[in-house]
This record gives structure tokens, C-alpha cells and sequence, in this order.
């Protein structure tokens, strides 16, 4: 357990109903009761900061009301509710103690400048979560499926982190290292006791729990990786196309809301303007980007970098054409190297408003015959064809959203150990088959273990634990 006692504001920045101070560690209790004074059976006025503690006990999981004083002049800082949760029955596994105020950003920050008077420390990011870690009552998972449901941008990416607090990933996890553990109780009794256990392993019927209840399970898992990245992160679509064929009038039309300027000026656009609506419930960035074209003004080439560099990281690409200009080699040229990303096109046919005589754009028919492309007709400027569009998106999102059926879903970290563990179980695989001695097959298959184990947190390095936490608000 840690010998220092933290604190921070755990409720976020400005102003609200309620704000709250958190403290943990040894002298959480001690230190708050230092600055709180309890109202008894007199009214708030009447009580003036100058009355002891006293023998006031709180009982853990108990509220009780009062009032916060400055440590120093005694001087009421503001009403209050204060609670105390008793090691090891809290959030971090130690005594903490909650103090909750008005949230103006003057109260909260005079309450918490009066306890780091008294003894208590600054908690850095996330450094009551990681004394929960270190303190046994969550794994790395579960700490990680905090971050996750903090910043969840649509339901289902919140009900997938509820389900990771829950430990259901430790949970799989642990039956993983179980089997492991079982096949290595009997490798190391054949290499201590060769004569006696040797010839009864059979090195096939290893082989094939490895790959049927390690390695298939372990791959089926990796799967889900794309998936959370879309239900964290959005469906990331890119509007993209020649200057001024109106991709920002398009964004404009997708979001209901004027973030891009629109002009009849080409070149508007010059870097990327990104922001994101909720379509299905499922999160989808959008970026409007600088028109593609040759030019020479190194501002536009920068622009222009930029919209390449979006695409390489896309799912769904607008590539928008105005019906007002011809199929020209500079459109074929777009065309065909955006198909080379293998991406989800939407060709979208703008400003169809036009009199039909001047829409003299024609869709080529490697454009039609390609299985990746859709094509919708619109004007963003009047609003037509846009629902439809809509809708075609809504139905890539649900193709992109289904989610596994046990709910469980990974970060790259996650990804990264398995793909280690899965070599040394393919080596293992690999050395059965060759008749390898089973010392050779046991470091193969700690070496999976071990990497398992880092997905929990049991071997994970600090370097890993300080980036991991690095990213949490400070007070959670």
C-alpha cells in the first residue's frame, strides 16, 4: 500500500451543482476531518469553522453534512457532504474520502489548496485508478476500461467498456494462462521425470489443444480489434475531391450546421476541417479536405498533403464530383488511385440542381463496375439527395458496427501481447511437430504466458503503466 496520501478534484473544470474532492491513501481521513466540520443540530449559519473535530467517528459509506473550513483563518469555504470508504472496500483499495461542494471553480480549488496544507499530495493522471491497479482490485484491463468509458462517444462504445470494467476480459485472460498452466504441469513433470511421464505425452495431442483452445481463441479475439477502434475512435469518412465542387457545402449538409465556409471561390479549404455526428449510434468523424488538384502555391501542396494523408486512415470516402464538369483525366486519375486504397467509395454526383443540359458529367464504367463504389446524386445546396446519402452511410455503418456477441473488444495493446503470445505458440506448434525436446517446447510456451500476462498487468513494465495512465483525467 502507498505511504503517501493524494488528492485531487475528481469532478471536471467549471461551474455546476456538484463538485468533488478526493483523497486517498493512510492519512485520507485524518486529513479531511482536519478541514471539515460536521453540522450537528445547528442550523448552517450558526456554525462559524472555529468548533474541533471533536469525537466526530464518520462510519464508512455515510454521509454526512457540513461545512469545509480554511485550515488557516478558519473561515467557511462552503457547505458540504462528506464520505469516507474504508480500506479495502473503496475505489483504490485504501481509505478515501470524498468531499462534495458546490462546483465553482474557486470553492473546489480552495477546498483541495486546504487539505494539500494539511499533508495531502497533487495526484498526477490517473493515479487513483493505478493505486487501484497496484492495490489488487482491478487488473490492467479493467484499468484501461475506465479510460474507455470516460470517453466513450456513443452508447454501444459505453456499454462495451461497462462490460471491460467488469473484468469479463481478465476473466478470459486467466482461463488462457489456465490451460497453459495445465500443459506446462505436464511438460516440466516429463523433463524432470523423463522415464517415468515422458512416453506418455503425446506431442500431437498437445499440438492440438494449443491451436484449438489457445490460438483460435486468441485470434478470434484479435478480430474485434478494427471494431473497437470504430466504436472508440468513429467510422473516419473523407470528403474528398477537385477544388470546389462542393465538399464543404457537403459537410455542412451531413453535420445540419454551417463548420465549413463556403464560397465560389476554388481553394477555400486549404487545410482539414473535422467534426463528427452520431449516425446509428455509432460515432462518424468527418473531415473536409483541400481540393485535390496540380498546383504550384506550396500553401495549397500542404493542403493537399494533408487530404492524402486522412485517406490512408479513412473507412468511407466521398469522392465528390460536380455533374457540371466532364469526366476529365485529372477525375480518372483521383478515381483510380483512390481505388488502390481499397477503400469504401461513395461517389457523390453534386450540384445536380444544374439544368440537365449543363450536367455534362457522365459516370465511366470502370466507376460503376467497381464492387466497392456507391454512387448518390446531390445538391448541398438545396438539400436534395442528402438524406439519401444518409442513409447509404447509416447502412456502411452498420456493416462496420457489428459488435461480437460476448462483448468483449481489445486496444492494440491487447493486440500486440496476443500476436506475441500467438508466435510462441505457433513456434511450439512448430517444435511438436518436429519432435523438439520438451525443453525447447516449455520456453515457447512461458513466453506465451508471460505475454498474456502483460495484457493483466501481472508483468507489465512501468514504461507501460506510466503511458497507460498518463492518459486518464487527474482525479479518476
Amino acid at each position: 500500500m502507498n505511504a503517501s496520501t493524494i488528492a485531487a478534484i475528481a469532478t471536471p473544470p467549471g461551474h455546476g451543482g456538484i463538485g468533488i474532492v478526493r483523497l486517498s491513501g493512510p492519512q485520507s481521513l485524518d486529513i479531511a476531518l482536519s478541514v471539515f466540520r460536521i453540522k450537528r443540530n445547528a442550523p448552517f449559519s450558526d456554525v462559524d469553522g472555529k468548533g474541533s473535530p471533536g469525537s466526530f467517528v464518520p462510519q464508512s459509506r455515510y454521509l454526512y453534512y457540513g461545512v469545509v473550513v480554511d485550515p488557516d483563518s478558519l473561515h467557511i469555504i462552503d457547505e458540504a457532504l462528506f464520505t469516507v470508504m474504508r480500506a479495502p472496500h473503496s475505489y483504490t483499495g485504501e481509505d478515501v474520502v470524498e468531499i462534495q461542494s458546490h462546483a465553482g471553480p474557486v470553492a473546489l480549488a480552495r477546498i483541495l489548496g486546504a487539505v494539500l496544507r494539511k499533508g495531502a499530495q497533487p495526484a498526477g493522471p490517473g493515479e487513483f485508478t493505478r493505486r487501484a491497479f497496484l492495490n489488487g482490485r482491478i487488473d490492467l484491463t479493467q484499468a484501461e476500461a475506465v479510460a474507455d468509458l470516460i470517453s466513450a462517444r456513443s452508447e454501444k462504445a459505453a456499454e462495451i467498456a461497462a462490460v471491460q470494467v467488469s473484468g469479463k476480459l481478465k476473466r478470459v485472460i486467466q482461463a488462457l494462462q489456465a490451460t497453459l498452466h495445465d500443459m506446462l504441469t505436464y511438460i516440466e513433470a516429463a523433463i524432470d521425470f523423463p522415464d517415468e511421464v515422458g512416453q506418455e505425452i503425446d506431442p500431437d495431442t498437445i499440438a492440438f489443444r494449443i491451436d484449438r483452445e489457445l490460438v483460435q481463441k486468441l485470434k478470434s479475439l484479435m478480430l474485434s480489434a478494427d471494431q473497437l477502434r470504430c466504436l472508440r475512435d468513429g467510422i473516419k469518412m473523407i470528403i474528398i475531391g477537385a477544388p470546389n465542387v462542393g465538399k464543404s457545402s457537403l459537410m455542412n449538409r451531413l453535420l445540419e450546421k454551417e463548420r465549413a465556409i463556403v464560397t465560389d471561390i476554388p481553394g477555400t479549404t486549404r487545410d482539414f476541417i473535422e467534426d463528427a455526428f452520431l449516425m446509428n449510434g455509432m460515432p462518424v468523424v468527418v473531415t473536409d479536405t483541400a481540393g485535390i488538384h496540380e498546383t504550384v502555391d506550396p500553401v495549397e501542396q500542404i493542403g493537399i498533403d494533408k487530404a492524402w494523408a486522412h485517406i490512408s486512415g479513412a473507412d468511407i470516402l466521398l469522392l465528390t464530383m460536380d455533374v457540371g464538369r466532364a469526366a476529365d483525366a485529372a477525375a480518372m486519375g483521383l478515381f483510380e488511385k483512390l481505388s488502390d486504397t481499397r477503400k469504401q467509395i461513395i461517389v457523390v454526383l453534386n450540384k445536380t440542381d444544374l439544368p440537365v443540359d449543363r450536367q455534362v458529367f457522365h459516370l465511366p464504367g470502370s466507376w460503376s463496375e467497381n464492387p466497392k463504389v456507391e454512387v448518390v446524386r446531390v445538391s448541398a445546396l438545396h438539400n436534395q439527395g442528402v438524406a439519401e446519402l444518409k442513409s447509404l452511410i447509416a447502412e456502411m455503418v452498420i456493416r462496420s458496427s457489428v459488435v461480437r456477441e460476448d462483448g468483449i473488444l481489445i486496444n492494440l495493446r491487447h493486440k500486440s501481447c496476443m500476436e506475441t503470445a500467438l508466435g510462441a505458440l505457433e513456434n511450439a506448434r512448430h517444435g511438436l511437430a518436429q519432435n523438439m525436446p520438451f525443453e525447447l517446447i516449455a520456453i515457447d510456451l512461458y513466453a506465451a504466458r508471460d505475454a498474456l500476462s502483460e495484457i493483466t498487468g501481472e508483468s507489465a513494465k512501468e514504461d507501460i503503466l506510466d503511458s497507460i495512465f498518463s492518459t486518464f483525467c487527474i482525479g479518476k
